[in-house]
């Protein structure tokens, strides 16, 4: 997602956050939502991920 904290602010508004704004081992900034059909979505950090050892193979 290139616009992060966007896209956590527009879902929030409309759907249950499961697991708010983390960061994992690997410096990637991400949270967890549930849709209206109960699955559970994750949402990653587009910048992070470029900046991150993982962006290499990205």
């Amino acid at each position: 997602m290139d616009d992060f904290d966007g896209a956590h602010d527009r879902i929030a508004r409309h759907a249950e956050i499961i697991k708010d704004t983390d960061t994992d081992h690997t410096g990637q900034r991400m949270f967890y939502f549930r849709d209206p059909d109960g699955c559970v979505i994750g949402i990653n950090d587009q910048a992070a991920l470029k900046a991150s050892d993982l962006g290499k193979y990205a």
